[in-house]
């Protein structure tokens, strides 16, 4: 440093690193919230709206990369 005012005086003192820190979040101290059952009407209804929903992605093709990565998945788990 060449003692200017600009400078500041940087700190040889150990520092408590990020993995050091433990930070209490309020949500922690919350007790869960309660379960509640969904009536069956209800699950049937978001089946039927997702499935609408997502019929376009479902009629697409399997790209041949993943087909590939399935395949020597299946060989990988053939064997001994």
């Amino acid at each position: 440093m060449s003692g200017s005012k600009n400078e500041r005086a940087v700190s040889t003192a150990p520092r408590a690193d990020a993995a050091d820190t433990v930070v209490a979040f309020p949500s922690a101290r919350r007790p869960p919230a309660p379960q509640r059952a969904i009536d069956a009407a209800v699950q049937e209804r978001i089946g039927r709206g997702l499935r609408l929903h997502y019929a376009d992605v479902l009629a697409l093709p399997v790209p041949d990369r993943l087909l590939t990565l399935l395949d020597a998945l299946a060989d990988t788990e053939a064997q001994p």
